[in-house]
């Protein structure tokens, strides 16, 4: 009989199988506490695609939506807007999907529903301005916008909080703002945040708090929007999870696994370890691969077997990873062989920084095609320069360092077509 496979490689893990990441969650419930209580904290949530962002966020919400109790607090009663910013979000379009957020949420609360139906014409009249705020990037015309948008949503939320309501009163409002790299230059991002916020408090509104996530990127495309945008952020860079936290999230799946399939399915100790080891803590890798030794066990015990072959056989979980995520970095990007070499050799340290006379000394070719490799994968952004020490480098993010890593020990491996 078939078993269900409970890992889940290709989207953000359920709160039942979250681990780790306390000190994260418990400075975003302190934030949420003090919004509730009139201090407003923003926060900007970083770190590399497939690190846990997102599944962070699928345990922040419920708990400030009031559908799970807090570690540390009260329950929250807060309305929680979900967006998601695309190259093609403009101001204007980014104010019509908060404006259709709320209309969802406010539904039962008729007050707030009826302000916002009656007054939330200015976006409306700002659409036919739409085309000329991208034309002439004018930022008196962005201000009157922002200024007309933080009014209305000022004033919601003092409705939803007020405590002489009929209804409930909320905490407040928790916008949760995800892919806030993929951003335009057009949708001026930073300077939307930093005008949001110090117009609210202007306005005497204290109970909005804005949680923004995005790849490392994002902390330069908010600076190049408003010098100052990022003084409004707490900023949470997202690590690799602890060795123990590795298993443990390798053990959590499987006893989700447990629960809905019929015939149990355990892990060795050596196996467990293997997943931890290879994965370097990263979650995107801790779930393919425990997907991968799960579809290779056969007799309900993964094996350190089981792993490997999971992980390195051809259009197993190393060529998974590498089509989602890295082939265009390594593939198409990057047309020569002697180019990936030093790729190769560069990812023996991670993304920490390497000398350029270290490669010289590892590289089987001439000199000049280190030089040229370091200029060309520069350009490209796929390794960065030092900007403090000359003749240095690093790979830009840590996971394709530990890919082409594991890429390269699948070659001593496996004498075979590696190609994806």
């Amino acid at each position: 009989m078939s078993k269900i496979n409970p890992f889940k490689p290709n989207h953000p893990v359920s709160p039942s199988m979250f681990v780790g990441r306390i000190f994260e969650i418990n400075a975003l419930e302190k934030s949420l506490f003090q919004t509730k209580n009139g201090y407003p904290s923003n926060f900007l949530i970083t770190g590399e695609r497939g690190i846990g962002k997102s599944s962070l966020l699928g345990v922040i919400k419920p708990i400030a939506n009031g559908e799970v109790t807090s570690l540390n607090y009260e329950v929250f009663n807060f309305i929680s807007i979900n967006l998601v910013i695309t190259p093609r979000t403009t101001l204007v379009v980014l104010m019509q999907l908060i404006e259709k957020a709320l209309k969802r949420k406010l539904e039962n609360i008729e007050k707030a529903k009826d302000f916002l139906n009656n007054t939330w014409t200015f976006v409306e009249r700002i659409k036919t301005l739409d085309s000329k705020v991208e034309k002439t990037k004018s930022s008196d015309r962005l201000d009157l916008i922002i200024d007309d948008f933080v009014y209305f949503l000022a004033e919601i939320c003092k409705i939803i909080t007020n405590s002489e309501n009929e209804q409930e009163p909320k905490d407040g409002i928790v916008f949760f703002i995800d892919e806030a790299d993929s951003s335009s230059q057009d949708l001026h991002l930073g300077y939307f945040f930093k005008m949001v916020t110090e117009l609210l408090l202007q306005h005497g509104c204290c109970n909005i708090m804005f949680i923004v996530v995005g790849l490392p990127n994002v902390v330069e495309k908010l600076t190049l929007s408003h010098e100052s945008s990022m003084r409004i952020f707490n900023h949470l860079v997202i690590k690799e999870l602890s060795p123990e936290y590795s298993c443990y999230a390798v053990d959590k799946g499987l006893e989700i696994g447990n629960k809905i399939n019929s015939k149990i399915t355990t892990i060795t100790s050596d196996a467990k370890t293997l997943i931890s080891t290879l994965s370097r803590g990263y979650p995107r890798f801790i779930q393919q691969f425990s997907y991968s030794a799960f579809e290779f066990s056969t007799n309900g015990e993964i094996s350190t077997d089981d792993v490997n072959k999971g992980v390195f056989v051809v259009g197993g979980a190393l060529d998974i990873i590498g089509k989602r995520y890295y082939y265009r970095a390594y593939n198409e990007q990057i047309k020569s062989d002697d180019y990936r070499e030093v790729l190769s050799i560069m990812a023996e340290s991670m993304n920490s920084w390497v000398k350029k006379s270290e490669i010289h000394d590892k590289f089987n070719g001439a000199d000049h095609v280190v030089t040229d490799a370091l200029k060309v994968l520069s350009s490209k952004k796929i390794i960065l320069k030092n900007p403090s020490k000359n003749w240095e480098y690093r790979l830009q993010y840590k996971g394709f360092a530990l890919w082409v890593r594991l890429f390269g020990e699948r070659e001593k491996l496996y004498s075979t077509d590696v190609s994806m």
